[in-house]
Order: C-alpha cells, then structure tokens, then sequence
C-alpha cells in the first residue's frame, strides 16, 4: 500500500463540520442542561421532559435497572430512573444516546456500529467502576465519558475512509494497532482525538466530555487535566482486555503509570474491574445497539 509523506490537508474542524451538517443534535439533551441551571428544577420536571421522548425514556429506564444501578427493585418511572440516576448524569446520558442515533444514519465502511459502540459500552462501564473506585467528584459524568471518548473515530471513518483505512494499516504495521492515535498523526496530521473533541465542541456538549474525547490516550498532555480525563484513560485499556478477555497488560493500549497514583488506585484494580465491566456490557448492548 502507498503510503503519504506528509500530512493531508483537511482539518478536524472541516470533517467535524460535516458531521454537524449531517446530523444536528436534538435539542432535548440542551434543555435538560438548561434545567440543571434551574434551581427550581428537580427530578420531577427533568423526567417530565423526557418522558415524551420514547427512545430517551426506554434509555433511561433500562440504564435504571441495569447492574450498573442495581438497587434490588424495578425502577418503573421516568423520575424514580432519574432519582437514581442522578441530574448532572441523565444529562450526560442524553449527550451520549443522541450521539448514537445522530451517526446511526452516517455510512461507515470501516467497522460495523455494532463493533464500535460494544467497545465504547465497555469504556463507559469500565469508567463508572472506575471513578467510584477512585472516589471522583465528577463520576456522575464518567460512563458518558467513556461512552463518547472514540467518537473521533467515526468521525474520520466516515468522512476519510480511505484515508483511516491507510492508517488503519500503518498502525497494526508499527504497533499492533494498541496506538492507531499515532498513525492518524502521521497520516491525517492530527488523530481522533481532535476530531472527537472538534465535534463536540461543535455540538455544543459539556467541557468535561470535550476533554475526556479530547485527550484520553494522552492524559498528562498538558497540566490540570481532570480526573476524569484520567478514569477514561484507564477505562479505555481496562475495555480493551475485557473485550479480549485478557488480563495481560500487552493487550491493551498503554497505561500511563501516573494514573495510578494521581487516582489513588492499586494497578490491581485491572482485574477486578475487567471482570465487572464484562457484567455490565451484557445488559447496556440492549439499550444502545438497536
């Protein structure tokens, strides 16, 4: 295969703004976060506006009742799965499910949907039980989070197929395809990462999520990173070996030792949470892949 010498010339902000041509973001997941806003606003007046909206409201509900939510009993309303939910995470959670139906219409030749989000589920499960692990104030947001963190990658597949099938290779040339970031570099001139957090910054969706997109595979890439960006990190290799059920660290994308400690985390914890994120996966496929 020929390979470029030099970056292409397209940015993430022009593949970005195509996706957001083709794929406005519903104004539902908007309203919630104007309600968090509201002090007024509750779990009563959050679930009555999404009730109204079917695929938001089924979400939500199974997300209830889910083991990542076990509370020994059937979560039968909208507000109750609020409740338990949490605001700030229903919100989030609104982010992620319309991102999943915004790219259910966009070609993709590269991988199938299915593929794609059963790794994301994972990320996102892996990043919950992670973050309360970690005692994180900002665990409310982290299964989205993970849930969102490779976005970029539809993003660049859908829009430059050829071009991320080239560095798809190049990457599984170089290094076992643990790192495709790197290739992306070397090929598009910036990876999924930027791409990922391009579109959501274009969306409009929560600084939290732009970072955790943003800068996942390179957490201490610049100074005052959230912990949260840290979880993801971890969450996306711990994702990796549960998909391969694997706990041989060789598997996965690397770790950034640093992340332990800044965490307040045993590397320990790997199998423990490979091991509950497998659990949780098998209930979440139902609500996302449809």
């Amino acid at each position: 295969m020929a390979r470029r010498n030099r970056p292409v010339t397209t940015t993430p902000e022009e593949i970005a703004a195509n996706i957001t041509e083709l794929a406005s973001f519903p104004d539902v997941a908007f309203r919630i976060n104007e309600m968090l806003s509201d002090e007024n606003s509750g779990a009563a007046e959050i679930g009555a506006l999404i009730e109204p909206d079917p695929a938001l409201s089924v979400a939500l509900l199974r997300i209830a009742n889910s083991a990542l939510y076990s509370i020994g009993g059937k979560v039968n309303s909208v507000e109750r799965a609020v409740t338990i939910v949490g605001l700030r995470e229903v919100r989030d959670l609104a982010f992620g499910i319309c991102a999943t139906e915004a790219f259910s219409g966009i070609p993709n030749v590269l991988i199938t949907v299915e593929d794609f989000w059963k790794h994301s589920l994972y990320c996102a499960a892996a990043a919950q039980s992670l973050g309360r692990k970690a005692r994180v104030c900002a665990g409310e947001s982290l299964f989205t989070a993970g849930l969102l963190h490779d976005i970029g990658h539809l993003v660049m597949f859908s829009q430059c197929p050829e071009l991320s099938r080239e560095s798809l290779q190049l990457s599984l040339d170089e290094n076992d395809g643990l790192s495709p970031y790197l290739s992306e570099r070397k090929i598009f001139g910036f990876d999924h990462m930027a791409a990922g957090a391009e579109l959501a910054r274009q969306w409009r969706l929560p600084i939290s999520l732009q970072e955790s997109i943003g800068f996942h595979h390179e957490p201490f890439v610049n100074d005052g990173m959230t912990d949260a960006v840290l979880v993801v990190h971890l969450a996306n290799s711990v994702a990796v070996l549960a998909e391969l059920n694997s706990l041989d660290l060789d598997d996965a994308p690397p770790i950034d030792d640093r992340v332990f400690d800044r965490l307040g985390l045993s590397p320990d914890i790997i199998a423990e949470t490979v091991e509950e994120t497998g659990e949780a996966v098998a209930d979440l496929l139902r609500i996302f892949i449809r």
